[in-house]
C-alpha cells in the first residue's frame, strides 16, 4: 500500500480484472479497490512513476572497477550510508554504498578483528548472528584502508548500526579475536577492543573456551651499562651481574646494510642518549631458539621499543597469530604506523649508509693533522665508544666525523686482560678496566688533548658528564699511579698528585700493598743520575703569528727560504687554482688552497674543522687561521703540495703560563699586559733563536734573542724579559729545562725575583697553587 501511495508501484491489470469478477472474495476486492484509490492519489499528486519528468535513477554497480586506493582516500574519515547485502563470514561482508551518484557494491573486512571461517568452530554461529543483526539493514560504514593482496574492491573498515559497532559486539561476545592490525587501523580504539577481548577471555566464552591465562612476567630493575645495537642492550642487576636483553618484537636494520646502516647507528645512539647509566625496568616476555632473553624495557615512562620505532629507526616484528610477542605489541604497531605515515627514518625511502668516521689515530702523521685544531678548541665534545684498558679508550668526535684513541695523560694504569688472555694482565688491571667501563663507556664526555704519541694515539684528559678528570678518579681508587714525566707537563698536575695522595692515605688499590715513600724516591734518584748536554742550534727566524703569550709560529728567515716562499706566493697569485668541476669536500687535516679574506690572496692551508658550508683553516706558511666559506676553499695544485710548511709552531723555552689557578684572574686581568710586553719584542722583527728542544709531537721550544743587542746572552733574551716582567712561571719539567738545566735555573731565578717584587701577574701575590 505504501509503495502505491508514494508512486513507487502501480496496480497490475490482472489485479483489476480479478477484482471485477463476480466470484472474487469480498475482502480481496476491497484490497484491490483501496490500491486503485491509492494509485489515483499518487497519479493526481504526480508522485514517483507519475512525475511528468521522472528523476534519473542512480546506477547500481555490483563489481568494483576503479582505483581502490584512490576511492578509499576520497572517502576516508567519512561515514557512508550503506546496506548489508551479503554476509560471507562474521568479519567479511558485502555492502552496497549509497553514494550521491551511484550505488557501489564492495567487500568489507571488519577492521581490527578476525572471526572464524564458517567451517571453523563457532564460525557458522558467528555468521548467523551477524546476518540476524545486519542483513538487509541500513548501516553506516567507514573505509579505513584497502585490504592487502591482489584483490580489487576489498576494503577494511567499520560497520556501525543504531545498536552499536558490530566489531565490538563480536569481540565482546567471543565470536572474534582482536587482530594485530588493530593498533595501526584503529589507533586508540584498539585499546578498547583489547579490554573487551580480555573480558571475554576471562569468561572463557565460545572461541575462548580453552583459554588459559598466561602469568604476567616478573619485572626487575637494572642499570644499563652498554648499548650493543638499537634493539639489544646489556644491563647490570644488583644481585645477578650483567645480562644481555633484546627488545621484544623490535627489529632494527643491520649495521652493515649499505642502504639502512645509518638508521641502525641512529637507533643505537638514540638508546644510548636515553638510558645509558640509568635504571630501567625490564620484563622478560619470551625466549626463542637462540636462548636470548626478549624483554619489554621501560626507562621511566618510556618504552624503549616504542621510542625507537616511532622515530622510524626500527620496525615491529609482525609475528604469526598466537606467536610470542611483546606485551605492548599494539603500541609498537601504532608507533610503526605513525612513523610510516610521517615518512620517518627507514620509512622515508631515503638510503642512509653506515657512518664512516675518519680514524685520526691511524698513524702519527694523521694524528698531527688533527691535534692543532683540537688543542685550539680546548675541551672537545665526544662519546666514549670503546674501552680497551682503564686509561685507554676510543672516542668518537661527531663534530669532525672522526674517531681517536685516547691515553689518559699523567698516569700509569695497570695493563688490562684482553679477552680470555689473562696471563699478560697486571694486578688491578681488570679492576681498572671494569671501573672505567661501568662509568665511562658510551657516555657523553669532553676531551682535552695535550700531545700525540708515536703511534698516533692522543694523550690528554677526559671529563665525563662535566665532572672531574677521569684520571683523578682512577688515582683516588688506587687503580693508577702518577707518571711524573707526563703529569708534570699536564695543566692538571696539582689535582693528579692530590688524587694520588687520597689513595695513599686511604691505602686502597695499589697503595694497599706498596710503600709510597719508596715509590716516590725511585724516579727522583733515576732522574738525578741522567746527564743531558744543552742543545746549540741557532736559527734566524721571524715570528709570523702570535697565538698566546707563550706560543707562536716562526718562519726560518734564511735568504733561500724567503725567496722560495715569495716565489710560491707569486705563482699562486699568477695562477689561482680553478674551481673544482665536481663537489669538493675536504676533510680535517687535508691540504687545500684557501683565499685569505684580507687581500683575497690564495695561500696554502690545512683544514682544521669542517662546519656547515664553511671551513676553519690554518695557513701553514704563516700560522694564522680563519673560517672561510666553501667557495673560498679549492684543491691545492700538486706542485705546491710537496713543499714543507714554512711556519712552525713554537713556544718560549723554560716557561709556561700559570694553569689550573681559577682564582688568579690571569686570563682576564693580565693577558693584555703580557701581549704588550711581547709584541714589541716579536712582531716585525728578525730574531735569532736557539732550539732548546724538539719534542716529537709538540712545538719547538726556543730561546729568542734580538740580534741588535749583540752576542746572544740568556739574561737579554725574550724569555728572560717575559720572566722578569712577571708574566710566566718556570717550567722545570719541560724538555728544554731537562736539556739545559743551567738556563732553566737562570730563568727560574728571574721568575722568583718578579714574584718577590710583585711585578706583572704577581702584583697581588702568588697566582699558582702548585709551586
Amino acid at each position: 500500500m505504501k509503495l502505491v501511495h508514494e508512486g513507487w508501484a502501480r496496480v497490475t491489470d490482472n489485479a483489476r480484472a480479478r477484482a471485477s469478477r463476480a466470484d472474487v472474495d469480498a475482502e480481496e476486492a476491497d484490497v484491490v479497490a483501496e490500491l486503485v484509490n491509492e494509485e489515483e492519489f499518487a497519479r493526481r499528486g504526480k508522485r514517483g512513476l507519475w512525475e511528468p519528468k521522472p528523476k534519473p535513477s542512480r546506477p547500481r554497480l555490483t563489481t568494483f572497477e576503479g582505483d581502490a586506493a584512490a576511492f578509499q582516500k576520497k572517502h576516508a574519515g567519512r561515514e557512508l550510508r550503506a546496506t548489508v547485502e551479503h554476509v560471507r563470514d562474521a568479519s567479511a561482508l558485502r555492502v552496497l554504498l549509497h553514494l550521491p551518484d551511484v550505488h557501489q557494491m564492495v567487500t568489507l573486512r571488519l577492521a581490527g578483528v578476525r572471526a572464524p571461517a564458517e567451517s571453523e568452530p563457532f564460525g557458522a554461529e558467528a555468521k548467523y548472528n551477524v546476518e540476524l543483526r545486519l542483513l538487509q539493514r541500513d548501516v553506516r560504514v567507514r573505509l579505513q584502508a584497502v585490504a592487502p593482496g591482489p584483490t580489487n574492491g576489498v576494503f577494511v573498515g567499520s560497520i556501525t548500526h543504531d545498536a552499536g559497532n558490530i566489531a565490538e559486539w563480536l569481540v565482546s561476545s567471543a565470536f572474534a579475536r582482536v587482530a594485530d592490525s588493530a593498533a595501526s587501523l584503529l589507533g586508540d580504539g584498539a585499546a578498547h577492543l583489547r579490554e573487551l577481548e580480555r573480558a571475554a577471555q576471562s569468561k572463557r566464552l565460545r572461541i575462548w573456551r580453552d583459554f588459559s591465562e598466561s602469568s604476567t612476567p616478573a619485572s626487575f630493575d637494572a642499570i644499563v651499562v652498554r648499548i650493543i645495537s638499537g634493539d639489544t642492550l646489556v644491563v647490570h642487576e644488583a644481585q645477578g651481574g650483567d645480562r644481555e636483553l633484546r627488545l621484544a618484537s623490535v627489529r632494527v636494520p643491520r649495521a652493515s646494510d649499505e642502504t639502512q646502516g645509518g638508521y641502525a647507528a641512529q637507533a643505537r645512539d638514540a638508546l644510548r642518549r636515553l638510558c645509558i647509566g640509568r635504571t630501567v625496568t625490564a620484563a622478560i616476555e619470551y625466549r626463542l631458539d637462540d636462548s636470548r632473553d626478549y624483554a619489554s624495557v621501560r626507562c621511566g615512562n618510556i618504552d624503549l621499543g616504542v621510542y625507537v620505532i616511532e622515530r622510524g629507526l626500527a620496525s615491529a616484528v609482525h609475528a604469526r597469530p598466537g606467536a610470542a610477542r611483546a606485551a605492548a605489541y599494539d603500541e609498537l604497531l601504532a608507533a610503526e604506523a605513525h612513523a610510516r605515515e610521517a615518512h620517518l627514518g627507514i620509512h622515508s625511502g631515503r638510503p642512509l649508509p653506515p657512518p664512516a668516521p675518519v680514524d685520526a689515530s691511524e698513524n702519527a702523521t694523521r694524528a698531527r693533522a688533527f691535534v692543532a685544531n683540537w688543542q685550539r678548541v680546548g675541551r672537545v665534545p665526544c662519546v666514549v665508544d670503546y674501552i680497551s684498558g682503564g686509561a685507554r679508550m676510543r672516542l668518537l668526535v661527531d663534530r669532525d666525523n672522526a674517531r681517536m684513541t685516547l691515553v689518559l695523560a699523567g698516569i700509569r694504569c695497570p695493563r688490562a686482560p684482553r679477552g680470555d688472555d689473562t696471563a699478560s694482565a697486571e694486578p688491578l688491571g681488570a679492576e681498572a678496566l671494569a671501573l672505567t667501563t661501568r662509568h665511562v663507556l658510551q657516555r657523553n664526555a669532553e676531551v682535552e688533548i695535550e700531545s700525540v704519541d708515536k703511534n698516533g694515539g692522543f694523550i690528554g684528559s677526559l671529563f665525563v658528564g662535566g665532572r672531574q678528570n677521569w684520571a683523578e678518579t682512577l688515582l683516588e681508587h688506587g687503580l693508577a699511579t702518577v707518571l711524573p714525566s707526563s703529569a708534570d707537563r699536564s695543566p692538571h698536575r696539582t689535582r693528579l698528585y692530590a688524587a694520588e695522595e687520597i689513595a695513599k692515605k686511604a691505602r686502597v688499590g695499589y697503595w694497599a700493598t706498596h710503600d709510597s715513600s719508596v715509590v716516590e724516591e725511585a724516579p727522583r734518584e733515576a732522574a738525578a743520575s741522567v746527564k743531558v748536554q744543552p742543545r746549540i742550534e741557532f736559527l734566524d727566524v721571524a715570528v709570523s703569528e702570535l697565538v698566546s703569550p707563550m706560543s707562536f709560529f716562526v718562519q726560518i728567515a734564511t735568504p733561500a727560504s724567503i725567496a722560495e716562499l715569495e716565489s710560491m706566493m707569486a705563482d699562486l697569485a699568477a695562477s689561482p687554482p680553478p674551481a673544482p668541476v665536481t663537489k669538493f669536500a675536504p676533510g680535517p687535516g687535508q691540504l687545500v688552497c684557501a683565499c685569505y679574506t684580507s687581500g683575497d690572496q690564495w695561500h696554502r692551508a690545512r683544514i682544521v674543522r669542517v662546519l656547515p658550508d664553511k671551513y676553519e683553516v690554518l695557513y701553514v706558511d704563516f700560522g694564522n687561521s680563519e673560517t672561510l666559506s666553501a667557495a673560498r676553499v679549492r684543491p691545492l695544485p700538486a706542485q705546491f703540495a710537496t713543499k714543507a710548511p714554512f711556519a712552525q709552531a713554537a713556544q718560549l723555552a723554560f716557561l709556561r703560563l700559570p694553569v689550573d689557578t681559577p682564582d688568579s684572574g690571569f686570563v682576564e686581568g693580565y693577558v693584555d699586559a703580557a701581549y704588550a710586553v711581547l709584541r714589541p719584542l716579536l712582531e716585525g722583527r728578525q730574531l735569532v733563536a736557539n732550539v732548546e728542544a724538539r719534542p716529537p709531537n709538540g712545538p719547538l721550544q726556543l730561546t729568542l734573542y734580538d740580534p741588535d743587542l749583540g752576542r746572544p746572552v740568556l739574561d737579554k733574551s725574550v724569555n728572560a724579559v717575559v720572566a722578569a716582567a712577571g708574566y710566566a712561571v718556570a717550567d722545570l719539567r719541560a724538555l728544554s729545562s731537562r736539556h739545559n738545566p743551567n738556563a732553566a735555573s737562570t730563568i727560574s731565578a728571574l721568575v722568583e725575583d718578579a714574584r718577590s717584587a710583585h711585578r706583572g701577574m704577581w702584583e697581588y701575590g702568588d697566582v699558582t697553587t702548585d709551586e
